[in-house]
């Protein structure tokens, strides 16, 4: 048996070289995709929590009302909590703690001040004099913020005395001795300071006093000096940040788990010590929602790589098939020499044994040095994925059983009589059930596809794997149906030319069952490839339409804080091209707050270049051009360094205060406020500096607060002025109103304005205790009116909004009524959100007409913008850059996505392997079984040339059409499932959806380099046969 199987091999090395690299691409290829499933997958969670932006590692401690004595201990003990919580990760820790309110008798009746404790205060703060604190003095050293030095009058080298405590069982007073004045920088955390960093606060927020606070702080001193100074802390913030440069699976495993218990074991250390306690990280849902990706990329790969299975199956199923029918003359001599159906099939077993060995010995590095080989290629080696020659325990064990497989196929094969004549209705009918299966499987398949659901979801399911490669089985399978009457037609036109050789040509094609044997791999390799190719651009497409949609413009600045006056000058040097403020925040619409997951949004840009800046799908120029106000906004100029001066008379026994907010507009349109001290309308003039840093400003509005014995039965009668330094044009008439009608608190509201004085007047009630309700506005324009605005789809549909719908949604507390102009699917920078798109000048004109006159600016957006934009202003420290071409490599290079476009070339490179491979032993054993014919033909006169027109015409009368119909199934298949199955990276649906995108050029070249190598490979193989033809092939059966 041996001999047997060793003498073939000798005569038949072609053949068996065939099935051999027809094995080896397509355990080659699995071996890869679970190189890519298990290690790149890994690999790419760990390079993913590599490079976590900082703040979402971090996981901090929140403790409030600790006592005196407990400080030092609980500030301990949580940072012990959190340091064994991200082991084994080396951590580093910042803590911040602030003391509870107390008297403060250096501001007033009301004063009160507090305590707090920075551990790197020099890096969170600017020193504008003195020095900073040191630990151990008798009396403590403090900072103070430069607001609060200007309003307590303070500098270094003061000493400030704190009384007691205001609460429950109050602390004694204390004393500090203040060392510097310090400025906060941007961007440093000091949002969560209790007054924010502003230095003082009329209202603070966390007063645990019944009466009124004017509170002033923080007096910063050293950590070490606050724990142990006897004071309560209100707050202590612990927080830790791992050093994630360089884990492993195991133990991002492991700190997920005990991040998630975090809360419960500091519960449990603090025990009584504390008032409330919580423990937060996004650390762990971003390491979930990194493997759940990694799960969906996983799931995706394997689809493709089913594609290519299902290639090598047909190929090796080709190739069995034809060598079976090559052997038939031989198994029918074996079977008269008395030689078994069992014997033949052991042979049949050992020769596919031998195969299957050498194609495990050359699979298993081939798909190791392929997989190094494509993560050193981007986008894998951008994602940081690059990886040495692997070999794993996993991809052994696919490769083998694999091989095994596809061996075992090739028995049955052998096993099975080959049909030497025309199939039986009986087969016929059962490939015609097949066929209907597959189409009914396929349907199915695209059925659910369309039928999952658009939100997140991670689950690599059974259709998601198998829908591709089955859509794609059926089209070839229906192509293939089509195929043969389109042969007897042409058989029948060329039937009618006076040639002999296109009539061979299309006999042939159209009348021998063997012209077709390859055609189900010819087809279903060219679909596969095209589909690839298309899938690829499609995908890449859609990540740079959610990359549009989701930055919302070429360019944007997310601001760390409230924007400057004459932040514009700034932002529009830097980037060059048209910019525009934009307002960004969460509102409320009606009464509707949002759902659990997703909250109202408004976007609010100038429309007066948001045509040329918006980006999205949409024509944005058209849409939002209703939305622009009918006149421009005016007002008395302001020369830089400007000084305003605030006068003043109230009747009453008591003092009356006003605190003058300036509402400005440079040249650009961006509207910011400026706010005086509070000045005591007793006829002096007090004035009002450092609102007009740069040229080009203008007034348009001025708010003035009034405070006074708030729930008192008093009256008085207010008349103040605002004198600019130079006189002006008066322009048109100014306005006044109050911000809170409905509390009835302000009357007989009057404002002039003569060019140079703004002039006031009005009766003020004390009687409602809510300062907001005492707040006169004078502006130098109109209410608007209701503000046009454009909706989500999604919004539409959550409050029932159609075109000319008034709504009404809050804006920092500030009720905006508004009119619907239109309803679009999206709003750029809110994928999938519900969103309101309106105008900024008309928003802001609303806001300060109810009296708020804080600038609702949160970014900047820009056009076009240069290429050193993101850097210069990177360095100016005002918040984040996001470009739409940044997010875009983003999203495409991201290490848990980068796999998928990657595998989707070796696909690519397989099918086109694999189809070129079925030509080739198509061709070649299709030429050996008609070397008699070929002969023949010689012998009745028919040169070789006719004879080589016509094989070739046969093959391209096969080929060609083949390879139009695997071109036009790739194309419906992608059309038909690309835009399902591309999701987006939190896993729902793509925003916006998905289209499909058929790449020309890329398709053309590679459809011309099949035609081609088609080509040579068929032309090669007609040429070399028609050379040996001669007389003794006839001898041979006749």
């Amino acid at each position: 048996m041996l001999s047997l199987v060793a003498r073939r091999a000798r005569a038949q090395w072609p053949l068996l070289l065939s099935l051999l690299a027809t094995l080896v691409v397509g355990t080659t290829l699995l071996g890869t995709s679970t190189l890519v499933i298990t290690r790149t997958s890994e690999r790419s969670v760990e390079v993913s929590a590599a490079r976590a932006d900082p703040d979402d590692v971090a996981v901090t401690a929140y403790v409030v009302g600790v006592s005196a004595t407990n400080a030092r201990s609980v500030a301990a003990d949580t940072r012990t909590v959190l340091t064994t919580s991200v082991e084994p990760f080396r951590a580093t820790t910042l803590t911040r703690a602030s003391s509870v309110m107390r008297e403060l008798p250096l501001g007033g009746v009301d004063g009160g001040g507090y305590l707090a404790a920075i551990e790197d205060l020099p890096a969170r703060a600017t020193l504008v004099t003195g020095r900073w604190p040191r630990a151990g003095a008798a009396v403590p050293e403090a900072a103070v913020l430069q607001s609060t030095a200007r309003l307590l009058g303070l500098k270094a080298g003061d000493r400030v005395q704190l009384g007691t405590e205001f609460g429950r069982s109050p602390n004694g007073p204390t004393a500090v001795r203040v060392v510097g004045v310090v400025r906060p920088l941007q961007d440093a955390g000091w949002e969560r300071d209790p007054l924010g960093g502003t230095g003082f606060d009329a209202d603070p927020p966390e007063s645990t006093s019944a009466r009124p606070v004017n509170a002033y702080g923080p007096f910063l001193v050293d950590l070490d000096e606050l724990l142990a100074g006897g004071s309560a802390l209100g707050r202590l913030e612990v927080s830790a940040r791992p050093d994630l440069s360089d884990p492993t699976r195991r133990d991002l495993d492991r700190v997920t788990t005990a991040l998630l218990q975090a809360d419960r074991r500091l519960s449990g250390t603090l025990g009584d010590r504390i008032e409330i306690e919580r423990v937060a990280s996004p650390l762990p849902q971003v390491l979930i929602d990194a493997r759940n990706q990694r799960q969906l990329t996983s799931g995706s790969v394997l689809a493709l790589a089913l594609i290519g299975l299902l290639l090598t199956a047909i190929a090796l199923a080709l190739a069995g098939r034809l060598t079976t029918a090559l052997r038939s003359g031989e198994t029918d001599l074996l079977g008269a020499l008395g030689t078994s159906r069992r014997q033949l099939v052991a042979v049949a077993s050992v020769e596919a044994g031998g195969i299957a060995a050498v194609a495990f010995g050359l699979a298993v590095p081939a798909s190791a040095l392929l997989f190094a080989g494509l993560t050193h290629l981007p986008p894998l080696s951008g994602a940081g994925l690059a990886a040495p020659v692997t070999v794993t325990g996993t991809q052994v064990l696919v490769v083998a059983c694999a091989a095994a497989t596809l061996a075992t196929l090739h028995i049955l094969l052998a096993a099975a009589r080959p049909a030497n004549g025309p199939r039986d209705r009986r087969e016929l009918i059962a490939r015609s059930g097949l066929d209907l299966l597959l189409l009914a499987l396929a349907v199915v398949g695209w059925w659910q596809l369309r039928a999952q659901p658009a939100g997140a979801g991670y689950r690599a399911d059974t259709v998601r794997v198998l829908a591709p490669a089955l859509i794609l089985a059926a089209g070839a399978a229906l192509a293939l149906r089509l195929l043969p009457p389109l042969l007897r037609v042409a058989e029948r036109y060329a039937g009618r030319s006076r040639g002999l050789t296109w009539s061979l040509a299309a006999s042939g094609a159209a009348r021998r069952s063997q012209a077709m044997a390859a055609g189900l791999l010819i087809c279903l390799g060219c679909a596969a490839a095209t589909f690839g190719t298309a899938f690829g651009s499609t995908w890449h497409a859609s990540q740079r339409d959610q990359a549009d949609l989701s930055v919302g413009a070429d360019f944007a600045l997310t601001l760390d804080g409230a924007p400057a006056t004459g932040q514009s000058a700034v932002v529009g040097a830097a980037t060059g091209g048209p910019v525009s403020p934009v307002a960004r925040q969460n509102i409320v619409v009606g009464q509707w707050l949002g759902g659990p997951d997703t909250r109202p949004q408004m976007v609010a840009v100038d429309t007066r270049t948001g045509g040329d800046l918006l980006r999205g799908r949409g024509d944005w120029a058209e849409t939002i051009r209703p939305l622009r106000p009918t006149a421009p906004v005016a007002g008395p100029d302001l020369p830089r360094n400007t000084t305003v001066t605030v006068t003043g008379t109230a009747t009453g026994g008591r003092p009356v205060l006003v605190t003058p907010q300036l509402l400005l507009q440079d040249e650009s349109g961006l509207r910011t406020s400026c706010a005086g001290d509070p000045a005591v309308l007793d006829g002096r003039p007090h004035t009002v500096t450092g609102c007009a840093p740069v040229d080009g400003l203008r007034l348009i509005g001025v708010a003035l607060p009034i405070s006074g014995p708030a729930g008192t039965q008093q009256v008085s009668a207010i008349d103040a002025t605002l004198s600019l330094p130079a006189d002006g044009p008066a322009g048109r008439p100014w306005t006044v109103r109050s911000a809170s009608p409905q509390s009835s608190q302000l009357t007989a509201e009057n404002v002039t304005f003569d060019g140079r004085r703004l002039r006031l007047t009005a009766t003020v009630s004390f009687a409602d205790p809510t300062p907001s309700s005492r707040v006169p506005v004078a502006t130098s324009f109109g209410d608007p009116g209701p503000m046009p605005v454009v909706v989500s789809a999604e919004l539409a549909a959550k409050v029932g909004a159609t075109r000319g719908s008034e709504l009404t949604f809050a804006v920092d507390q500030t009720a905006v009524p508004a009119v619907v102009s239109a309803v679009v699917p999206q709003v750029p920078s809110a994928p999938g959100a519900p969103a309101v798109l309106a105008d900024l000048d008309w928003l802001t004109r609303i806001l300060a007409v109810k009296g708020n006159v804080n600038s609702p600016v949160t970014a900047w957006w820009a056009a076009d913008p240069a290429a050193s934009a993101a850097a210069t202003l990177a360095d100016k420290r005002l918040g984040t850059v996001v470009t739409r071409d940044s997010e875009a490599e983003r999203l495409i290079g991201s290490p848990l996505r980068a796999s998928y476009p990657a595998f989707l070339r070796v696909l690519v490179a397989a099918a086109v392997l694999l189809l070129l491979g079925g030509v080739l032993l198509h061709v070649v054993t299709d030429m050996q079984a008609r070397a008699v014919e070929v002969a023949r033909l010689r012998g009745l006169g028919v040169s070789r040339r006719g004879i080589r027109t016509a094989l070739i015409g046969e093959q391209a009368l096969v080929v060609l059409p083949l390879l139009a119909a695997g071109t036009g199934v790739g194309a419906f298949t992608s059309a038909l499932v690309a835009p399902l199955l591309i999701r987006s990276e939190t896993g729902a649906a793509a925003v916006p959806p998905a289209t499909a995108y058929w790449p020309w050029g890329a398709e053309v070249l590679l459809l011309g380099a099949l035609i081609a190598v088609c080509g040579l490979t068929v032309g090669a193989a007609v040429l070399v046969q028609a050379r040996r033809a001669d007389a003794a092939h006839l001898r041979v059966a006749s």
